[in-house]
């Protein structure tokens, strides 16, 4: 089975001599738990009411105010004979196409009045997903975190049977703290409560999806569950995220780490970012160290200049990648001992040298890759993905990229949807440059500027004097925009970001 490597379990023993002094006793750096692909089981729960839910933003989510909503018929209708064994990545239509009827796909499809036969046959409603996992004793009085890459649409997280998450944005990556929730050396129920209030089951996104008093983007029409999640386990200091951003010196790169600190206490220590080659042993390109400062309950990003001046350039004809490795150890006192020990977390992130530019706007405008003008020839992937709708399978992401290269391309656009892990870590492999957009991005412009709106008739006030978005659908795109860029950036195949590609309006 193929798996990306961040999910891939290291034994990592380190010794790190730091200003603070030697450190002599390490704890255990953070600890991942894959969740088998294999082994999960689905159930359309026809009874459960959700129309009129309310449904929150993530700025807006209180744990312990939202209501905990039990499958009907209780936790026990979540057992191994209840529902269809199923395997990720998958949705509810890739199994229950047309459960509830076939219906006619009125004011959705574009050819509609020249093809009579294409009827709607999604499942709006609540679905659950669930599995039995086991969690090792070692998990024991550790921050433990449950990761998502991906959900449609409202996802409602339960770790034995205590609601541990919740997020609303489609496809997109969200954590969520189960460390009240969580049996160490037990068998642990995980269960997944997926809502999907409908959406668009062709390429048009031009109009808002209604969701009892709100309206936001619509995106794609089904309803289920991505691939790669996995637990992780911390020290009370961890490293929340790292990653890589290109400079115009190609071979200088800025690395970025986010440490959080839940002791409920200031603490001081360091982070080590180093650039390491796969492909050599994991020898060290480039290293740079520097001092933390976290106050209680805090979270602090910091980052650092990676030089390499010995490294190759990423690019589709030498798609050469590099790892940033970002450490992190917090020295503490040894209760009971007259030794020190220390919080340590690490983090590895997947990135090539590179840098893609637009020069000579104005003049002799020309598109660089590298310092050298490059020409791309692109075609469109709508993001309806095989066997399931949503998601690519890793041959099917591998598949795609082949193609592509087959036919000559050297780059694709993810079409009027947001990428996807899965091919993108096939881009950064194979040598495939990639442009992404959100979908719907006219939504985060506000009702005037929405799609074939009229165009302005003069200047677009671009200096953000409008103030924060104000409506539902502004904030949910405006969500979207920041995780598209959140959860792809260090990816060197990924090289052009667009909020919304239509010309109309004219903006």
């Amino acid at each position: 089975m193929h798996r990306s490597p961040f999910l891939r379990r290291r034994a990592v023993v380190i010794a790190l001599v730091l200003g603070l002094g030697v450190v002599a006793g390490l704890a255990a750096a953070q600890d991942v738990l894959p969740v088998a692909d294999l082994g999960w089981r689905l159930w359309l729960d026809k009874a459960a009411t959700w129309k009129d839910d309310a449904i929150f933003l993530p700025a807006d989510v209180d744990l312990k105010k939202l209501p905990v909503n039990p499958p009907t018929g209780g936790w026990g209708m979540l057992n191994r004979s209840n529902g269809i064994p199923v395997t990720l990545p998958t949705t509810v239509e890739e199994h229950f196409w047309g459960e509830t009827g076939l219906r006619a796909y009125k004011d959705e499809y574009w050819f509609e009045r020249t093809d009579l036969d294409v009827k709607n046959g999604n499942y709006p409603g609540v679905s659950w997903w669930w599995k039995e996992i086991n969690i090792p004793p070692r998990f024991q009085d550790k921050i433990v975190r449950l990761h998502v890459r991906g959900a449609r649409l409202r996802a409602e997280v339960y770790l034995n049977g205590k609601l541990v998450g919740y997020d609303l944005m489609g496809e997109t990556a969200f954590a969520c703290d189960v460390s009240g929730a969580v049996l160490p050396g037990q068998k642990n129920l995980l269960a997944i409560r997926i809502t999907n209030p409908g959406g668009r089951l062709d390429w048009a996104d031009t109009t808002l999806l209604n969701w009892g008093p709100a309206r936001f983007y619509a995106g794609h029409g089904f309803g289920g569950l991505d691939r790669g999640i996995y637990l992780s386990a911390h020290a009370p200091v961890f490293l929340e995220d790292a990653w890589v951003l290109n400079s115009p010196q190609a071979r200088q790169v800025k690395a970025f780490a986010s440490v959080r600190n839940a002791s409920g206490r200031a603490v001081r220590g360091e982070v080590l970012f180093e650039a390491v080659d796969p492909a050599n042993r994991d020898a060290v390109l480039a290293a740079k160290r520097l001092s933390l400062n976290i106050p209680a309950d805090g979270l602090v990003t910091v980052s650092e200049t990676l030089d390499a001046l010995k490294a190759e350039l990423w690019s589709p004809d030498n798609p050469r990648l590099y790892r940033l490795r970002a450490k992190v150890v917090c020295p503490v006192p040894a209760p009971g001992t007259s030794g020190p020990t220390a919080w340590t977390d690490i983090k590895d992130t997947t990135f090539g040298f590179r840098w893609f530019e637009a020069d000579g706007i104005g003049t002799d405008a020309v598109l660089r890759l590298n310092g050298r003008r490059i020409r791309l020839t692109s075609a469109i992937s709508w993001g309806f993905w095989g066997f399931n709708g949503l998601w690519p399978t890793p041959e099917l992401a591998e598949r795609e990229v082949w193609a592509a290269k087959t036919l000559g391309l050297n780059t694709l656009q993810f079409h009027r949807n947001i990428g996807k892990a899965e091919v993108l870590e096939a881009q950064d492999r194979m040598g495939l440059l990639r442009y992404m957009e959100p979908g719907g991005g006219q939504s985060a412009l506000g009702d005037k500027f929405s799609l074939y709106a009229k165009s302005p008739s003069g200047p677009v006030d671009t200096s953000g004097s409008g103030g924060a978005p104000s409506s539902f659908a502004e904030r949910y795109l405006e969500e979207k925009i920041l995780r598209m860029a959140r959860d792809h950036r260090s990816h060197p195949s990924l090289v052009l970001y667009a909020v919304q590609n239509e010309i109309h309006p004219d903006l």
